[in-house]
């Protein structure tokens, strides 16, 4: 999951870039010294799309927290889990599905300057609560190369 990009940074990577669409995360970056703020940029890609968005995050917004949960498979869901980063970027839900854990990605942005918005949205299908332990991991090493990120 976790792969080299050709600038030598670390690249986190979910899908399979020969199947659909998958999502590529940087090593995220604090744009603002020690501040909590950390930002990551989420890249989509897939034959019909390639799009890039900045995601603000404080520390993380216990996204490493939220795939640990997912990887609980004694909880029950009413509802389907949810994480939203904190300025609303990136939002992602869970459902199960016949031993699956289906997890959907929505990316978003807002155009300031002319008001308006985009919204892209794309579904990822795993086999179950071991991937999102690896994805706990996995998002928990990329913010450790983040130097003072708290994952």
């Amino acid at each position: 999951m976790i792969i080299h990009d050709a600038r030598g940074g670390q690249l986190l990577r979910i899908g399979d870039p020969g199947q659909g669409v998958h999502l590529l995360f940087s090593t995220p970056e604090r744009p603002y010294g020690n501040d909590p703020a950390l930002d990551i940029t989420v890249r989509v890609k897939g034959a019909w799309v390639d799009l890039s968005e900045m995601v603000r995050t404080l520390d993380g917004d216990g996204l490493v927290e939220f795939f640990s949960s997912l990887a609980d498979a004694s909880v029950s869901w009413s509802e389907p889990p949810t994480w939203q980063s904190s300025e609303e970027q990136l939002k992602i839900s869970a459902q199960r599905s016949d031993g699956r854990i289906i997890l959907t990605w929505g990316v978003w942005r807002r155009v300031v300057e002319s008001e308006s918005a985009w919204y892209f949205e794309t579904v990822t299908s795993h086999t179950g609560e071991g991937a999102m332990r690896e994805f706990a991991q996995a998002f928990h090493a990329l913010f450790d190369e983040t130097s003072g990120a708290v994952a």
